[in-house]
């Protein structure tokens, strides 16, 4: 072998080596950040992720060096009592009620609170008494509603029920986009409607709904997400009150409920969207979100209290099972395990 041939070779080999060294260190492509936050959102994970007990008990953190101390100090109780957001009356009374008792204040609220939200946790199952049973889910933009309603789909699929999402927020064209693109991730059935091939954005919410609950008519339940109306604009909580007369037009009876989804971090704004919702829809349950960054408890007490609508639901995290059913009983235990906090 003579040596021009030898050189050949050997610079062959070298560019061959160079290559490989460059597809090693060239820089996977990733998807961007909001992209990936978003899947993750409403994608259907294998087994529920359940809520931690230490973000829960985090609630009333500042209540932890009285319960500690069995302290029944009138000024740090009431001060500890309205920074949790259990609003004044609420505060007022218990507070009353600590200083009657000869029980221990941990016993004492552990007690007391379980005897204020048992009723929140219903007995009946009211998507049993109707086929198909039709559910509007309302809300304020930010709350989580869309994701949550795909939630609810994947809970009640993974029961066996045949669930149809009609896409009734025609308000926002990335409204439909996300829960459409939620609904076929988790394999639940969606209705919305469009203008032309592609723009949703702007067609009367209540003939999506007409439309959307004729084309669900073979299902075992309906989910209606609304759009994300502000509390304070009288036109558009009107605009609702038409949808729900469509909805009986349909089927008449339907809606059979109107659940709004409250974001459990926002303190009294909470308390005041859900008495102005109920004014205009007549609400009959309520989903709590975003408990996984629940930091003032007493805000959920207080809910309660004003309204007398049951809890149905708690979301408490960014995955498509991440929802689970309101055990009142579970929930004042888990805020006052102290080893969690």
């Amino acid at each position: 072998m003579n040596s021009e041939l030898l050189i050949g070779i050997g610079i062959g080999l070298l560019l061959i080596g160079l290559l490989v060294l460059w597809l090693l260190k060239k820089p996977k492509t990733s998807l961007p950040v909001s992209k990936v936050e978003r899947a993750s959102e409403i994608l259907p994970q294998s087994t529920p992720s359940l809520p931690s007990k230490a973000k829960w008990s985090k609630a009333f953190t500042s209540w932890l060096p009285l319960l500690s101390s069995a302290s029944k100090d009138r000024e740090q109780w009431e001060e500890a009592l309205i920074r949790s957001d259990m609003g004044p009356k609420l505060a007022d009374q218990l507070l009353g009620d600590l200083l009657k008792t000869d029980m221990e204040p941990k016993s004492f609220f552990v007690s007391r609170l379980k005897e204020i939200l048992r009723p929140a946790q219903s007995q009946q199952l009211p998507w049993e008494s109707n086929r198909p049973w039709v559910c509007f889910v309302v809300g304020v933009n930010g709350v989580g509603k869309t994701s949550t309603i795909v939630k609810l789909g994947a809970y009640f699929k993974q029961m066996g029920k045949k669930v149809g999402v009609v896409g009734a927020d025609t308000f926002r064209k990335a409204a439909i986009e996300q829960i459409e693109r939620g609904c076929q991730m988790a394999g639940i059935e969606f209705f919305s409607e469009k203008k032309s091939d592609e723009e949703s954005e702007g067609v009367d919410p209540s003939s999506v709904i007409f439309d959307g609950l004729k084309h669900f008519a073979h299902c075992d339940m309906i989910f209606v997400d609304t759009s994300g109306r502000l509390h304070t604009k009288k036109n558009l909580m009107e605009e609702l009150k038409k949808m729900k007369r469509v909805a009986d037009k349909v089927q008449p009876g339907a809606p059979h409920d109107v659940w709004l989804v409250v974001d459990s971090t926002l303190g009294q704004n909470l308390v005041q969207q859900a008495l102005v919702f109920n004014e205009a829809v007549q609400l009959s349950g309520l989903i709590l979100t975003k408990m996984d960054g629940l930091s003032k408890g007493g805000v959920i007490f207080q809910l309660f209290q004003t309204l007398q609508k049951p809890i149905w639901f708690m979301a408490h995290g960014e995955n498509v099972n991440d929802i689970s059913p309101f055990e009142s009983e579970n929930f004042v235990e888990d805020l006052f395990d102290l080893r969690a906090s």
